[in-house]
């Protein structure tokens, strides 16, 4: 992995190479130390003889900094067998200083036709198959750009495991005796999958509630509404 001041990537500040395990579906989670607040920076990944497309990223501002203007978006529920997601397109336009994203990335369900298809024939009851949930909806180029234009800010909602499910309690009583498996499952998927500071999940749960500081314009208070609830 690279990151550059530049989209060329003339001027490399930091790199290293990282094991893409299967365990973890060959994904990367690297935390780049050292670099300039308040500052964008552009990224890249190479494998062998391929490299990725590039991705652009920024910094915050240091704490207490002052700022004068921020510039985000915000997306939810993005139900892929519903239609095209053209919104993505002004998002990518825009440009973005941050995209917070609120929740249900991903939907449990199969089903749709031509390219907005989901290729199961159930809900996904494991790992294998939140996998096809996820690498279906990252298929979407419109997608992939709005991740690569700005850094995204993640938490979820019920939908990245299951309809109304609340905490350890499934949406239907009758699947008490497989829920921890499937949402242990989905947990796994869902880091793989989405850009997280975290290392990967342990004792069935991920800890995604936290405050991100835009210096002293704005605080973002992270919440996870879905994870600690009653029924």
């Amino acid at each position: 992995w690279e990151v550059a001041t530049d989209e060329g990537f003339d001027d490399v500040v930091a790199s290293g190479t990282e094991v893409a395990g299967a365990e973890f579906g060959h994904s990367v989670h690297v935390d780049v130390d050292g670099l300039d607040p308040d500052s964008w920076y552009w990224y890249r990944f190479r494998l062998g003889d391929f490299t990725s497309p590039v991705g652009r990223t920024r910094t915050t501002p240091a704490d207490g900094a002052a700022v004068d203007e921020l510039r985000f978006a915000f997306a939810s529920c993005q139900l892929r067998t519903a239609g095209h997601w053209t919104s993505y397109d002004h998002v990518v336009a825009d440009e973005p200083d941050l995209v917070v994203f609120l929740g249900d990335y991903i939907y449990e369900y199969p089903g749709g036709t031509g390219p907005l298809r989901v290729p199961l024939e159930a809900e996904p009851a494991d790992l294998a198959d939140y996998r096809v949930l996820y690498a279906a909806y990252k298929t979407d180029a419109k997608l992939q750009a709005a991740h690569a234009a700005a850094p995204w800010v993640v938490t979820w909602d019920d939908h990245e495991v299951e309809n109304n499910h609340a905490a350890d309690i499934p949406e239907d009583p009758a699947d008490a005796d497989t829920f921890a498996a499937r949402r242990r499952a989905a947990y796994q998927a869902y880091w793989e999958h989405l850009p997280l500071r975290l290392e990967p999940p342990v004792d069935e749960s991920l800890e995604l509630y936290r405050a991100i500081r835009w210096g002293s314009l704005a605080t973002f208070f992270v919440l996870d509404g879905r994870q600690y609830r009653t029924d």
